[in-house]
């Protein structure tokens, strides 16, 4: 099950949230000291740990949102999860915001300011809509790919836009939290040591 981390001390009350279902409102909840699990019906939506910074300082917190775990981190979450009577969560192997290329840009058929976009992510060349004025071929940018959450809280799902089906989104620098980019208009723009289909936000973090 594909999940988004987050956590803030002054604006989430120092709370750890992963999140499942974005889009569901919980309607149940099952709470064991620190820990709370979010349900909406029968279906986990979310798991809150209140009072975060007493178990674990987590390295990859990149402005409140953390885009991948490492290994002790998730084995300390899981410890937590599992000494309250909780299941722990899988591990993810990366982000799911990859370097790409955009090797195709067309105008769209019923659109006078979207793109339909061919982009290289390495492993496949995914069909993209993208509506920012500066995507042009030959651009190396990130892309969110399907069922990864973004800084926000959303997840990218599977999508059309004006009948144009698209698998995935790129990215413009507030849209990725990069300090400095908050008003800043259009894709978030990478050079040439960025390597094709690698992970952006390992590429900055582990340094």
């Amino acid at each position: 099950m594909s999940y988004g981390i987050y956590h803030n001390k002054t604006t989430l009350k120092d709370t750890l949230m992963i999140v499942f279902e974005p889009d569901k409102k919980p309607n149940k909840i099952l709470k064991n000291n620190d820990v709370v699990e979010l349900f909406y019906d029968n279906a986990l939506v979310g798991i809150n740990i209140f009072n975060f910074s007493k178990y674990l300082t987590l390295s990859n917190n990149f402005n409140g949102f953390i885009p991948f775990l490492l290994e002790n981190e998730l084995n300390a979450i899981n410890d937590i999860l599992k000494e309250n009577g909780f299941n722990g969560i899988e591990g993810k192997e990366n982000s799911g915001f990859v370097v790409g290329k955009i090797i195709e840009c067309e105008e769209h058929p019923n659109s006078e300011h979207l793109h339909c976009l061919k982009v290289d992510i390495g492993s496949e060349i995914l069909d993209i809509v993208c509506g920012s004025y500066n995507a042009k071929k030959d651009l190396i940018v990130v892309c969110a790919t399907i069922n990864t959450f973004m800084p926000n809280g959303d997840k990218i799902i599977p999508s059309k836009l004006l009948d144009v089906p698209s698998y995935g989104m790129l990215c413009s620098g507030k849209e990725l939290h990069i300090d400095g980019y908050e008003n800043v208009r259009g894709l978030y723009l990478l050079d040439d040591k960025y390597k094709i289909g690698e992970d952006f936000y390992k590429k900055i973090l582990l340094k």
